[in-house]
């Protein structure tokens, strides 16, 4: 089966058929590349740090009690988007280990538009981590594989990593690690933290995932078959009727209701702009139009501001497994209360952000139960 590597933002494709991966530095030239295998089933690894994954142990009891919608609410602390937004995944392995796994279906949606794009059979979409081999027990996988590091905890559990010093402070002091392809900066980041005796190295060679279609982490729908009889096209000829009848009902509804509202907002646009000029500020259409396309302007630009100060932040936040409580933006700033496994956490946290050109101000921390609290300001 043809498998597809997607880049991180406008990096560089790569693409095998079971062998080594071939590279392609544009979509257009791996699309050239792959031409022999247009129209052919095709497994795509996306980058990982577009998912959140969490892992515990839970009694199989407490797991049936909590059910599949119960889980989903498991990494509501670990991410920015509400549960919502999310596609939540995830498997329970006896007697005790569930993993659950995270992506925002924004995200989701715009990785399936660009794969769209490529004339395949798109039969499973993983997570890049899934391309490191499975390690052993109480060993970590980290790979260099073509320019990114990527680790393997276990056959559920992995991700990329930003900061391999950041990473290695957040294990056990006595971990074990099998590496494989590592520069000499990655190698004193290791000798740093680590003893030779907990390293090995091996030989990194691709082999295609089996049974990719099935795999728990595969964010595509799963497909079943479906048995129609004559039966059911006249159930659904007979519904059909019944809601075109129910739909020009509301229509009508909806028409009436729509006008009303509209009355209700012309009052209200009306009252907002007074209370932004004054009462006796001359009230038109034109000044109505031209005031509230500025006031509307300036909040775009606080939003566009605020969400790129975010999309930076945010990944840090979740590497260091912090979790933000609260969120405010005002005053060209972005006011978090953050809450940490310790207030060392939230220090090094600030540190971090620092010395990556942020301008952060910690606040007072206040102890929690199995942490710590504290509001920060960053510019």
């Amino acid at each position: 089966m043809l498998q597809i590597w997607m880049p991180e933002a406008d990096g560089t494709w790569h693409w095998s058929i079971g062998e080594r991966w071939q590279s392609a530095h544009t979509l257009e030239q791996l699309i050239q590349d792959i031409q022999a295998h247009h129209g052919e089933e095709a497994t795509v690894f996306f980058p990982s740090r577009d998912v959140q994954i969490i892992q515990q142990n839970m009694p199989k009891a407490q797991y049936k009690q909590l059910g599949a919608e119960g889980v989903k609410y498991l990494l509501e602390e670990y991410t920015l988007s509400s549960i919502e937004q999310m596609k939540v995944l995830h498997h329970f392995q006896a007697p005790e280990q569930l993993t659950v796994l995270g992506i925002s279906k924004h995200r989701l949606e715009t990785l399936q538009h660009a794969l769209s794009l490529i004339p395949v059979k798109l039969v499973s979409l993983l997570p890049d981590f899934l391309i490191l081999p499975v390690p052993d027990a109480e060993q970590v996988i980290l790979g260099y594989v073509e320019e990114r590091l990527l680790f393997r905890s276990n056959t559920w559990l992995g991700g990329s990593i930003d900061d391999l010093a950041v990473f290695l402070d957040y294990q056990a002091a006595n971990q074990k690690y099998k590496i494989c392809n590592f520069s000499a900066s990655h190698m004193h980041s290791l000798n740093a933290s680590v003893t030779q005796e907990q390293l090995e190295s091996f030989h990194y060679e691709w082999t295609a995932l089996p049974r990719a279609k099935q795999y728990p982490w595969n964010l595509l729908p799963k497909v079943k078959e479906q048995h129609v009889s004559t039966g059911y096209w006249k159930a659904c000829a007979a519904v059909l009727v019944a809601l075109i009848v129910t739909q020009l009902t509301y229509d009508a509804t909806r028409w009436y209701q729509n006008k009303k509202l509209a009355e209700q907002v012309a009052v209200q646009a009306v009252d907002q702009f007074k209370y932004w000029f004054g009462a006796n500020y001359p009230v038109s259409e034109q000044t109505l139009r031209s005031q509230f396309e500025y006031q509307l302007k300036m909040n775009k630009q606080a939003d566009a501001q605020a969400l790129s100060l975010l999309s930076r932040v945010g990944p840090v936040l979740m590497q260091q497994q912090i979790v933000a409580n609260q969120v405010v933006y005002e005053a060209n700033s972005l006011n978090m209360q953050l809450k940490a496994n310790s207030a060392e956490a939230l220090q090094t946290l600030t540190q971090q952000l620092n010395q990556q050109g942020f301008q952060v101000e910690l606040g007072n921390i206040q102890p929690t139960t199995g942490g710590a609290i504290g509001m920060v300001k960053i510019q």
